[in-house]
């Protein structure tokens, strides 16, 4: 009986309301009544979205941090490549200039893979070998002058021994006034040149170029500068201590040079020699040899 009651109460109310608008000013009190305590309901829901927003947006700026942070690396690490390449083309070019003065020996160039400065023993160690057809007694150079000889080939590398080292000598010439002597090296990342008489006109700050001399080195290349000049009692030469020019431990790629041999030029017909005068036609065939 109760719920029959309630429930035509219910419906009358709700016609009242849609036809009256009898309950409108109720419902807006009752909402408003309301409101705060929905508020205060759902404020754990928003307050825990908050939270996880903001840890959310701190592991993202994290993570972002340390991509622009990996990517800054890279970056550096590209620039110090490019920096690197951009000295491994001046060297080249400077080698290739060298390069380009040179019309009488065959080369190929060369990577240093190892170096000793032992007193003792001074030398490198190339990457090139037999199987590129290196051979004992070439020589080789950097972009500034001679650096030494190679004395010992393998299949893929070489040993060049430095002008430097104490078994090493080179004919040379003092450039300035084409006084011939011996450069020999000291173990000590310097050189000594003997046999220049205390008649002789030497300077510090002269020049050494290779002399050519024995077949070994090629001539006018550029050895050494004189640091030092003593005239010592009791001896008929000078003791003069030379700086070589080459970058001995700071070149990283070489030239391998091999000396040319000079031939003959057999382009042109030799005239028919008259047997009655053979010596007329000397001068005119010496003449047709050449060096390229």
């Amino acid at each position: 009986m109760q719920f029959v009651i309630a429930f035509t109460l219910a419906i009358a109310l709700m016609a009242a309301d849609y036809y009256g608008q009898l309950m409108g000013s109720f419902r807006s009190l009752l909402l408003t009544t309301i409101n705060p305590i929905e508020r205060v309901a759902t404020l754990p829901k928003h307050l825990y979205q908050l939270a996880t927003t903001d840890f959310t947006n701190i592991d993202a700026l994290k993570l972002e941090n340390q991509q622009l942070k990996t990517e800054l690396l890279l970056v550096k690490a590209k620039q110090q490549r490019f920096s690197n390449l951009q000295l491994e083309v001046s060297r080249l070019e400077a080698l290739l200039g060298t390069a380009g003065q040179i019309n009488t020996q065959s080369l190929q160039i060369a990577t240093v893979t190892y170096y000793s400065n032992n007193p003792l023993s001074q030398y490198l160690t190339l990457d090139k070998g037999q199987l590129k057809k290196v051979s004992v007694q070439q020589t080789v150079i950097d972009a500034k002058g001679i650096m030494g000889q190679i004395i010992r080939t393998t299949p893929t590398s070489s040993r060049v021994l430095l002008i430097t080292d104490p078994d090493h000598q080179i004919p040379v010439r003092i450039q300035r006034t084409g006084q011939r002597g011996i450069l020999s090296g000291t173990g000590h990342d310097t050189t000594q040149l003997e046999f220049i008489p205390k008649n002789s006109l030497v300077e510090v700050g002269d020049l050494i170029e290779s002399s050519g001399l024995g077949g070994v080195f090629p001539a006018g290349y550029p050895v050494a500068i004189i640091t030092n000049v003593e005239n010592k009692e009791g001896s008929p030469y000078f003791d003069i201590t030379a700086t070589p020019v080459a970058d001995l431990y700071q070149s990283h790629k070489v030239l391998i040079l091999s000396q040319a041999t000079p031939y003959l030029n057999f382009d042109e017909k030799l005239p028919e020699t008259p047997k009655e005068k053979p010596l007329e036609l000397i001068p005119s065939t010496l003449g047709q040899t050449h060096v390229p």
